[in-house]
């Protein structure tokens, strides 16, 4: 199976992921026609996100006493404004993800034989771990969806509409657009994978220029790998400004949305506190103990969505924290090289390299710090610590 997972299938495979999200953007040699009614697709997909957002805002209106259903559907607001979001994005960076997928794909099929071998060592380090985060992926997405079968609702999404639905017609209508939209978030966490998937590449291409340095025994080498070692770097930072954003996006959509999944996951307590609140701001909720706890299913439902959410975050940041180090390791082969038994010159320039090298990371200046391991192993603890905090004030107001 690994054999014959080639860097060319690896590519295709995270198209189909992405597909239905039309962030992937279409081949250079595309003609304008083409180009149109892709674009028309995107906006077409912002358009179909909001019809589903629309009555979600709705519904919490009306429901505003339940607050099973008001989380719920918040949730779902969250995942249609990330893919909202980020379809946006990449409509606006449409050429430049354009240029970077052309360039990945030219490569690897130009590449030689111990470029192969990198990519392949790649693809045997990555592919267990990015192929199950993509069926989990979908298969959560597969369980909203279905869930009205095990439920009395009737469809995934607890929204309302201002019209009746009680035709058959209607109801499949509906239930057909929000299986859609239902398919097109989970794709949309999907472009995690790709984003990684571009992040690797510019990680490998790090280091097939460390296995090129390494072969340097004059001034002339020397000269044609500080060309393509400033060719890699450009391309990895156009590589981090097409997904920075996207990125910062789905961090912050899913601190907040981690939020809500710790309130419905911590203390049924808080219903109490919920409704409390509603009738001394509204006099209109009777003040009650409540005793039902939010449903299993739903508890089911946030679990998964909590795991999903840290899954896309980590996605991103295990390819962007080793393109970093790989970075650095270029500067590193520089002096590993035997520089002390070249001419003066060349002795020179290897300083000069080694004086203003530095590591290409993943940031945003005064928003997002360096994504790396350690900045994900921090966004878990704050994460955690989010959720103790609501514990406790949970359980002071309920006593």
């Amino acid at each position: 199976m690994l054999k014959q997972l080639t860097p060319e299938k690896a590519i295709h495979i995270t198209w189909i992921s992405v597909a239905i999200t039309f962030c992937w953007p279409l081949p250079a040699n595309s003609t304008k026609i083409q180009v149109f009614m892709f674009k028309t697709l995107q906006i077409i997909s912002i358009i179909n996100a909001f019809i589903l957002l629309l009555p979600l805002l709705y519904s919490v209106y009306l429901h505003f006493d339940d607050i099973v259903i008001v989380f719920k559907s918040i949730a779902l607001c969250v995942g249609l404004s990330q893919m909202i979001i980020q379809t946006a994005i990449c409509f606006v960076k449409y050429n430049t993800l354009q240029r970077v997928i052309e360039e990945m794909i030219t490569y690897v099929k130009e590449a030689q034989q111990y470029e192969r071998k990198i990519f392949h060592k790649y693809i045997k380090k990555c592919y267990t771990f990015y192929g199950c985060s993509i069926i989990c992926m979908y298969l959560t997405g597969l369980a909203f969806i279905i869930g009205p079968a095990f439920s009395p609702a009737s469809f995934p999404a607890d929204a309302e509409y201002p019209f009746q639905i009680n035709y058959k017609s209607i109801k499949v209508i509906i239930y057909l657009q929000q299986t859609l939209v239902g398919f097109q978030c989970t794709a949309h966490i999907c472009l995690s994978v790709f984003g990684a998937l571009l992040l690797w590449f510019t990680a490998a291409r790090f280091e097939c220029l460390i296995v090129e340095l390494k072969k340097i025994t004059n001034i002339s080498m020397l000269i044609v790998c500080i060309k393509k070692q400033l060719h890699i770097r450009r391309y990895a930072k156009k590589v981090v400004i097409g997904f920075r954003f996207i990125i910062l996006c789905a961090i912050g959509i899913s601190t907040f949305a981690l939020t809500l999944g710790g309130v419905i996951m911590i203390k049924v307590k808080f219903c109490f506190i919920y409704k409390y609140i509603l009738y001394n701001i509204y006099n209109k909720i009777n003040y009650v103990y409540p005793k039902q706890k939010a449903p299993f299913i739903v508890k089911v439902q946030f679990i998964t969505l909590i795991l999903t959410l840290l899954t896309e975050i980590y996605i991103y940041t295990w390819p962007a924290n080793h393109m970093k180090d790989m970075s650095i390791n270029v500067s590193q082969s520089i002096y590993n090289i035997t520089w002390y038994k070249q001419t003066l010159r060349m002795q020179k320039d290897v300083l000069t390299v080694l004086m203003y090298q530095q590591p290409i990371i993943l940031s945003i200046n005064c928003i997002l710090p360096e994504l790396t391991l350690h900045y994900y192993c921090s966004y878990l603890s704050n994460a955690f610590s989010i959720f103790t905090a609501i514990r406790v004030i949970i359980e002071d107001n309920s006593s």
